[in-house]
């Protein structure tokens, strides 16, 4: 006996939908943000004299990563909540 599955109606939400993809294109473009923040403290990094690139530059670049860090974290879960709503504003009916 075979069964059949009712494969019920995807209704959109216009206005949920649009909000996920703004909540997803400012996610990427913070981590984008993030990516040039990187690149140029990494290259301001390479300027200094001896002593602060032996003694400050370690303690600066981990700091500096560290809060990279944070903020690629943020950045990614802000674009993972803008999918998810995108995701949320289709619903299924039936």
């Amino acid at each position: 006996m075979a069964q059949t599955m009712h494969a019920g109606t995807i209704r959109h939400d216009t206005t949920g939908r649009s909000l996920g993809i703004g909540v997803f294109l400012l996610g990427v473009l913070m981590l984008i943000a993030v990516f040039v923040l990187a690149y140029l403290d990494l290259v301001a990094a390479s300027d200094g004299t001896i002593f602060q690139k032996m003694f400050n530059l370690p303690i600066t670049v981990t700091f500096k990563a560290a809060l990279l860090l944070v903020m690629g974290i943020v950045a990614s879960a802000i674009a993972n909540k803008g999918i998810a709503l995108y995701e949320a504003a289709r619903t299924r009916e039936g």
